[in-house]
């Protein structure tokens, strides 16, 4: 690997050998007598999820992460946490014991069920859950500083959630006494045998593209706190073939592969300006229930109500948006694995200019034998004769600019 240092501006020059092939923390719980009591929240930059404190036997504080996207009928609890309050299990022993992950993920993990659960409290509101889920929560969400992870009970059907993005705080009111602030639209659930326990809204969205472009995506939208993107598009999004002429995409690292997203403006409902919005597209296929969804940078926009007694979403406008970005991400450049052979191929290239991978020439489908004249498998001048008579293509030494200066975060 050779370093070249000029202008202030650290590069790193690789050579890549490749066998071308066909082208192609959270503040205190508050205290009062009113049963709606503020609880305020945090949001780290780096895990990007609603985080407040949460009482466990009126005793033991946690801090869990609200997701609105979470089927569960549950609420989840690290282990390491409950290894450290132990009264939480008070020798309990688990219903079942089975696979669990979430919808974004294909790595899942063991997790004890338990359909005895001690008693919670957000703020002077107890939560009834049916289940709890217990397994190594931190681990498996990368590191995250939460405790475990919450959402709105199924049995709740008459309580309006109210989460204040212009002040961070989760209030749960009473229907009987609460009323909607006079600017707030108000959004029907759609419900359905699907959609018994998730938060759909059906939202008409006019988005203009950098270059001009418009278009309309008017569907169904899972409603979804615990995603930290504005919109994401799902593999069968029909709109997918609009966004992947476009040329100025974004593209980050993803733990199991990438995503990608494109800055426009939209207007939502005919009047909200949502300036610098982003469409993020997750073209690799997963396990969301939805193709579309609205996520925590989009909500923050406004302070958001779950209206359980009347089945819909609030959303009030608000004036000090300010954007969730986690600096770690990384830019997204090329994907490759291992096949039945053996050989290391390029299965994704991302597709924007300044990406060093794409200028340097490499295609999807190419085989990278060596970097840096080290060599990924050895291969035998016998081997190397036989591919070059099945007319597999030829070795090239192809040098690649990196630039250590490149933008990060998402």
């Amino acid at each position: 690997m050779k370093l070249i240092i000029g202008n202030g501006l650290i590069k790193c020059i690789v050579f890549l050998f490749l066998q071308a092939t066909v082208l192609g923390s959270c503040t205190k719980i508050s205290k009062g007598n009113k049963r709606d009591a503020r609880t305020y929240f945090t949001i780290d930059s780096l895990d990007r999820k609603i985080v407040l404190p949460v009482l466990f036997n009126d005793s033991i504080v946690s801090n869990l992460a609200f997701d609105s996207g979470a089927s569960l009928g549950a609420f989840i609890v690290d282990s390491t946490f409950c290894s450290a309050h132990p009264s939480i299990l008070s020798n309990l022993s688990p219903d079942t014991i089975a696979p669990y992950g979430c919808a974004w993920s294909v790595l899942r993990m063991p997790a004890s069920m338990y359909t005895i659960v001690p008693t919670i409290k957000v703020g002077n509101s107890n939560l009834i859950y049916d289940k709890m889920l217990v397994y190594n929560w931190r681990d498996y969400m990368g590191g995250t500083q939460s405790d475990g992870l919450f959402n709105i009970p199924q049995n709740d059907t008459v309580n309006i959630w109210e989460f204040n993005f212009e002040h961070n705080y989760m209030a749960i009111h009473s229907f009987q006494d609460f009323i909607m602030p006079k600017n707030c639209i108000l959004i029907p659930f759609v419900r359905g045998n699907d959609k018994s326990s998730l938060f759909y809204v059906n939202l008409p969205l006019n988005i203009r593209c950098a270059d001009g472009d418009t278009l309309m995506l008017t569907h169904t939208y899972l409603v979804d706190t615990g995603m930290p993107q504005d919109i994401a598009l799902m593999a069968q999004a029909s709109e997918l073939s609009f966004f992947s002429k476009k040329k100025n995409a974004v593209w980050t690292q993803a733990p199991s592969g990438y995503y990608s997203h494109h800055n426009v403006n939209a207007t939502l409902f005919g009047g909200i300006q949502l300036d610098s919005l982003r469409i993020y597209i997750f073209d690799q296929p997963n396990q969301v229930p939805c193709d579309y969804l609205i996520g925590l940078n989009l909500l923050k926009r406004f302070n958001v109500f779950f209206d359980m007694k009347s089945q819909r979403l609030g959303l009030q406008p608000i004036k000090n948006y300010e954007r969730v970005v986690n600096p770690r991400k990384k830019r997204f450049h090329m994907s490759s694995r291992m096949n039945s052979h053996g050989k290391i191929i390029i299965t994704k290239i991302a597709d924007y200019e300044s990406n060093y991978i794409k200028k340097a020439g490499l295609l999807e489908g190419d085989e990278i034998i060596a970097i840096n004249e080290i060599p990924i498998k050895m291969i035998t001048i016998e081997e190397n004769t036989k591919l070059n008579r099945r007319g597999q293509g030829k070795s090239y030494k192809i040098p690649m600019v990196i630039d250590r200066n490149e933008v990060q975060g998402d």
